[in-house]
């Protein structure tokens, strides 16, 4: 059975690009046609039809998932994400807040709020030629659009859990600056955790995934950490020039790692 999904004509966006990408994730043995046009009355009332970013009505029960009627609505794709059980996995994801608050009042003033008038910039084109051919062939792109879908929904999951994890990290002081200490080789999701917290940690230190020993890393509010000061070091096998990193040879105890950690902080006046 092939089930329809209506949604507007004209230029595509993001918005139902990604909702009807949610649609396909969630139902990867359902055969869909995609049409690019006004919905009928009758069309919007029945429930067997999706009708995404348009409509004129937020009724999930009978598939219909607009939200220009309605200022406080967010975006169709949060819509549709919150009736498929993933808005909170899915609003963990970075860009998710910018991508709803941008469909629905535009770059003006989304950049505004952000202190920029050049937003326009920021547009990748390899999304906008992505959104180009599904204006052109909505039903040319499924497979990659399903794909889209299952990749964002397996990247909000993991990064909950990420950030869960960096949650109950333990957490020390040297110098006045705070550290992150989590013994696992998995440190993807810390620089987003960090970035969320009201009083962000400086640095973190965790297991190095790529040798035996620890990734000694600083964050971005810290740039005066400087673990380049570590090059040469007998415990040390690799730092970077720019000194946001380094990694030892060997798992050393944790208390000889934070001593490394402190050489790296700034000189007290």
């Amino acid at each position: 059975m092939t089930e329809l999904i209506i949604t507007h004509p004209g230029s595509s966006h993001f918005d139902e690009f990604f909702a009807i990408c949610l649609l396909l994730a969630t139902h990867p043995n359902t055969d869909f046609t995609i049409e690019r046009r006004e919905p009928t009355p009758e069309e919007v009332d029945d429930p067997s039809i999706w009708v995404l970013d348009i409509g004129g009505e937020h009724n999930p029960k009978k598939r219909n998932f607009d939200h220009h009627q309605d200022i406080e609505l967010s975006a169709s794709f949060v819509l549709v994400a919150q009736a498929l059980g993933y808005e909170e996995s899915l609003s963990a994801l970075p860009w998710w807040n910018f991508k709803d608050r941008i469909d629905r009042f535009g770059p003006a003033k989304v950049g505004a709020e952000i202190g920029t008038t050049s937003l326009r910039t920021t547009y990748s084109p390899m999304e906008g030629w992505m959104l180009d051919m599904f204006a052109t062939a909505p039903n040319a792109l499924p497979t990659i659009m399903r794909q889209f879908g299952q990749k964002a929904i397996e990247s909000g999951r993991k990064l909950t859990e990420q950030l869960d994890r960096w949650e109950k990290a333990r957490r020390v002081e040297l110098n006045g600056y705070t550290i992150l200490i989590s013994e696992s080789d998995e440190a993807e999701g810390a620089q987003e955790f960090n970035f969320r917290q009201e009083k962000p940690a400086a640095a973190c230190v965790t297991w190095d995934s790529r040798g035996q020993g620890w990734k000694l890393m600083r964050f971005d509010n810290a740039p005066e950490i400087n673990f380049a000061k570590l090059e040469g070091r007998p415990d040390i096998r690799f730092t970077h020039k720019t000194g946001f990193v380094a990694k030892t040879r060997r798992r050393i105890p944790v208390e000889e790692v934070l001593e490394l950690v402190r050489i790296a902080l700034p000189e007290a006046p």
